[in-house]
Order: C-alpha cells, then sequence, then structure tokens
C-alpha cells in the first residue's frame, strides 16, 4: 500500500489533507524456461587435396536502376494552387465583366456570389482602397488572441480529466457484463490489467487564527493594508498548529492587535489627509472661480464688441445689397412697364390697321370699284417706262459705241503726215472698253483688239495705200526671185537680176495665173479696190523665196486686217443692241 498525498482543503481555523493510496496486487512469478542443450561434436581434421581447386572469378552483379521517386503529394499545396487558381479565374470573370456586356449577362443571370461589390470595387476603387483594405485584414489578423501559457496547462489539464473519465466509462460499459472475480480467481495477467484502485482519506487538522479587521474600520482600510493582511493570513494557513505552541497563538493576537492598530491609525491619517485635501479644494474653487468670473468678464466684453463690430458690418452690407434689389427692382418694373405700353401701342396700331384696311375695302367695293383696273394700266404703263428707259440707256451705250469706233477708224484710216508726232492707240481701245456693255461677243472682240493693238502707235499700223506702196516696192525682188533657180549660187542669184529687167510688166488681171507677175498684178488690184484680205490670201500663197521675201508684208497686211475685222464686228454687234 503506498499512500500519496493530492490535495489540500482550507477551511477556517480548520485544515484537511486528503491522501491517496495505491494499492497493488502480488503476481506470482515462476522458474525461468529451461533452454535446450546443444552437444558439440568433435571436429575431425580433413587431409589436404591434392590438386588445386580452380576458383572462378564472378563479376559481381550490376546495380538495380535507380527508380525515381515520384514527388509526394501535398494536401496543402493542393489547396493553396487551387485557392490562386480559383482567385485568377474570379477576378478574370469580374474585370471582363465590366468590358463585356455578355460576360456581364452571364454573371448577373447565374448570380455569382459578390460579384456586384467586385464589379463596383473594380469600377471605382483605386489604390487608397487597396491599402484600406489590407489594413483592415492585417488588424483582424492581429487582433486574434493567442492562449496564454496558463490557458494552454489549464486546457491539458482538463483534456487529461475528461479522458480519463472517458476511459473509464468506457471500460464499465465494456467490463459490466462480465462477474468480478475476486482474490485468488483472477490470473496473473488480469492482475496486472486490473486499474490501481485510489482511496481517499481525510482528516481534521487543527489550525491557528487568521487576522481580521474591525468591522468599523474595515470599509476604510487602503487596499495595500487588506493585500497585506490576505497574505499575511495565507502564510498563518500555512502553518501546522500542531507543531506549534500556545506563545505563537499569542503572538498571532498581538499581531492582529498591532495591525488593528496600524490600521486605525492609517484610517486617522487618511481622515485628516481627506479634510486637509478638503480645505485646499474650496481655496483653490474660490481662486479658480474668481478668475474664471474675470476671464468671464474679458471675454463677454470681447463678444460683445465684436458683436457689434459684425452688426454694424453686416448692417451696411444688408443696405449695400437692399440698395442694390431696390435699384434692379425699380428698372425692372420700368422695363415692364415700358414693355406694356409699347404691347399696347403695339395692338393699338394693329386695330387701327385693321379698321383702315376695312374702310377701304368698303370704299373698294363702293366708290373705288374700278381701282384694280387702274392699278393694272399703272403696272402696264411702269414696265412700258421701264422698257423705253432701258431702250434709251442701249441707244446712248449704242452712240457712245459707235462714236468711239469711229474715233478709232478716223485714226487707223487717216493717213498721218510726216510732221504729225505718232500717238498712242491704246486710251482709245480703253475708251471703247469703258463705254461697252456686258455683251459677251463685244468683250471678247475688245480683248483681242487690246491685245493686237497694245504697242501700236498711229505710224506703226501701215494703212491701205502704205501697204500699196510696200508692195510696189517688193515687186523687184519678187519677179528676180521667182527666176532663181533651186538651190541657186551666186551667179543664179546675178543672173535672176540681170533676167528679171527683161521681164515686162503684166497689164491686167490673170484669175488663173499662177506666175508671179499674175500673183502680183491680182494683188494690186485687191489693194487698189480695198480688197485686203483678197491680197493677203494671195501673198500667203507664194512659195519659196518670194514667201520669205514677203513674210514682213503680209505680218503687217494681216495686222491692218485683223483691226479692222474686230472693228467692223464691233460696229455690228452694238448696232444689234
Amino acid at each position: 500500500m503506498i499512500r500519496i498525498a493530492t490535495s489540500r482543503c482550507t477551511l477556517k481555523g480548520v485544515r484537511c489533507f486528503s491522501t491517496v493510496s495505491l494499492k497493488l496486487n502480488a503476481k506470482e512469478v515462476g522458474k525461468p524456461p529451461r533452454l535446450p542443450e546443444v552437444r558439440a561434436e568433435p571436429l575431425v581434421p580433413s587431409p589436404p587435396s591434392i590438386t588445386p581447386i580452380e576458383t572462378k572469378v564472378v563479376p559481381p552483379p550490376p546495380p538495380p536502376p535507380t527508380v525515381k521517386k515520384g514527388k509526394k503529394f501535398s494536401l496543402f499545396g493542393f489547396l493553396f494552387k487551387t485557392s490562386i487558381l480559383a482567385v485568377i479565374v474570379y477576378g478574370g470573370t469580374m474585370y471582363l465583366a465590366t468590358k463585356n456586356d455578355d460576360v456581364m449577362d452571364f454573371v448577373v443571370d447565374h448570380e455569382i456570389p459578390y460579384h456586384e461589390e467586385a464589379i463596383d470595387f473594380i469600377e471605382n476603387g483605386s489604390y487608397d482602397d487597396l491599402e484600406e483594405l489590407w489594413y483592415t485584414i492585417k488588424g483582424k489578423f492581429t487582433d486574434v488572441k493567442l492562449p496564454s501559457k496558463g490557458d494552454i496547462e489549464q486546457f491539458t489539464s482538463d483534456l487529461e480529466h475528461k479522458s480519463g473519465d472517458f476511459i473509464k466509462e468506457t471500460k464499465k460499459k465494456i467490463t459490466g457484463a462480465v462477474e468480478e472475480r475476486k482474490g485468488t480467481d483472477l490470473t496473473p495477467v488480469e492482475q496486472l490489467q486490473k486499474p490501481v484502485e485510489v482511496e481517499s482519506i481525510t482528516r481534521d487538522v487543527a489550525r491557528l487564527p487568521l487576522i481580521e479587521l474591525k468591522s468599523d474600520i474595515d470599509s476604510s482600510v487602503d487596499k495595500s493594508v487588506k493585500q497585506t493582511i490576505s497574505s499575511l493570513n495565507d502564510l498563518i494557513q500555512s502553518i501546522d498548529a500542531s507543531s506549534l505552541s500556545k506563545t505563537n497563538s499569542g503572538l498571532v493576537k498581538s499581531i492582529d492587535s498591532s495591525i488593528n492598530q496600524l490600521a486605525n491609525k492609517l484610517n486617522i491619517l487618511t481622515k485628516e489627509f481627506d479634510n486637509e485635501l478638503q480645505n485646499k479644494l474650496k481655496v483653490s474653487q474660490t481662486e479658480l472661480l474668481s478668475s474664471f468670473t474675470k476671464k468671464e468678464l474679458e471675454l463677454t466684453e470681447n463678444l460683445i464688441y465684436q458683436f457689434n463690430q459684425e452688426k454694424t458690418q453686416l448692417e451696411k452690407r444688408l443696405n449695400q445689397r437692399l440698395e442694390h434689389e431696390i435699384k434692379a427692382a425699380r428698372e425692372a418694373i420700368s422695363q415692364a412697364a415700358t414693355n406694356a405700353v409699347s404691347m399696347v401701342r403695339i395692338e393699338q396700331t394693329k386695330n387701327f390697321e385693321a379698321l383702315v384696311t376695312e374702310r377701304i375695302n368698303e370704299e373698294r367695293n363702293g366708290r373705288l370699284a374700278n381701282l384694280e383696273k387702274l392699278n393694272d394700266k399703272i403696272n402696264e404703263l411702269e414696265k412700258f417706262a421701264e422698257n423705253f428707259e432701258h431702250q434709251i440707256v442701249n441707244n446712248h451705250k449704242k452712240t457712245l459705241i459707235q462714236q468711239s469706233v469711229n474715233k478709232l477708224k478716223l485714226l487707223l484710216l487717216t493717213p498721218p503726215e510726216a510732221s504729225e508726232r505718232p500717238k498712242s492707240i491704246e486710251p482709245y481701245v480703253k475708251a471703247l472698253k469703258e463705254v461697252s456693255t456686258d455683251d459677251e461677243v463685244l468683250n471678247l472682240a475688245l480683248k483681242d483688239l487690246n491685245i493686237v493693238l497694245s504697242k501700236e502707235s498711229t505710224h506703226s499700223l501701215l494703212t491701205n495705200a502704205q501697204l500699196l506702196t510696200r508692195w510696189e516696192q517688193l515687186e523687184p525682188d519678187l519677179r528676180s526671185s521667182s527666176l532663181l533657180p533651186p538651190n541657186a549660187g551666186l551667179l543664179g542669184h546675178l543672173a535672176s537680176v540681170v533676167f528679171s529687167k527683161l521681164l515686162l510688166p503684166v497689164k491686167g488681171v490673170k484669175e488663173d495665173g499662177n506666175d508671179i507677175e499674175s500673183v502680183i498684178g491680182r494683188v494690186e488690184s485687191s489693194l487698189a479696190r480695198g480688197q485686203l484680205d483678197i491680197a493677203v490670201e494671195e501673198a500667203t500663197n507664194l512659195k519659196g523665196w518670194s514667201r520669205r521675201l514677203a513674210n514682213d508684208w503680209v505680218v503687217q497686211a494681216r495686222k491692218r486686217l485683223e483691226v479692222e475685222f474686230l472693228l467692223n464686228l464691233i460696229e455690228t454687234e452694238s448696232r444689234l443692241l
């Protein structure tokens, strides 16, 4: 039998111990088992062999192939990867929902959890929101309190007691149906498996008296004194009264009385301190109250002064605003009055016009029945006057154009005297252009005439008589050039000059002749009759050296012909206006 002290309970004035006794059942152990005997046989030496034994060297077997160990399956890694993949898919779907309407419809139709919050965070979220979310999550994790060492020990002890009770109950249920065997009926194995019996024994132990405060000073004692008394009571409880004498109990009583005296003194000191503190508080309260009243008066005066200033400023602002509003109201009222007066005037004017129109219609139907016919006649007369005015303007323009054309013709057709200075023709053309109308033919003719006569004067533009004189001067050269053979040299030129002197001039006009004399005769007759166009055509039809010699004359004649044609065109067109 083994006894072990396991717990201790304390009562007021009495202490008791509880002990635990362990009763171990004896087990009979038999003799050790007998080991089998092994007989040793004598060793007989074998004679050495005469022939040597051949030994074959066997190569070592090849090492087995190394098999790569497969990677062990990790549940934590699988869950971590799956969670990351789910987060990526969820976030990508929410982001696509903000960009694509089809994905948004899919999300809304299937009601994916927290889709509204996620889409709103993606569309309206910012870096500050992410930072705030991170701090909130971090705060939640940091706020989690880990259990202390004492809590863990308490939990383990409770778990041990509960597990022990659970094991006992299960064993009782299992062995309940089996009849218990006592004493020598149990086998050694059953005796060893039998649980240890624990017996608790309690006994009363005498204790020393504890220190207690009186009831009248218990409520006014400081906490530190109470803690000291409680620690002394714990010390007294730990002391066994059986081993102490009566003097020790008297000592405890003296300690109790001295502690009560100390508590009384402490209580008195505390009361004195409280009284002194109350007196000082009253003095400081009166001082603070007086200073507070002074500051209150100063603040009141300051606030009244500021209030008066703000009041004057507000009155000024309100007066100015009121003046502006009154002025604006007056202007609006005056404008509305003028608008009303103008509307009344307009209405009266409309009524007057309606009245006049009505009276005119009555007069038209009565006395002025023939007013429409008179109006038609007046319109016809107005149209006739406009046409007549248009004709007068056209006739005036025609007259001016014809006068300008006649002046230009007179200037160009009259042969200039030798002593007369050459005059520019361009001013006459400009004057003709100024009096011309918007007729397209006239404008084109004047444009071409201005181009032809822009650099000409009265002496540079030849008349018909001057052209005839030039042609007569050109005739000997034409005759001599007509006698030149092709590719003539110096001798050919001399011969043509000699033989041209022997040619007799042809009198009359030969219309079918192609020789040089016939051409000269036709040109002279045309110039004499004033048919410049025929003369130019005959001179243009010349060939060879004759055409080259007559080229300058042809240019001058063509210029004269163009001027005459354009002047005739302008004169004819002005007559048709």
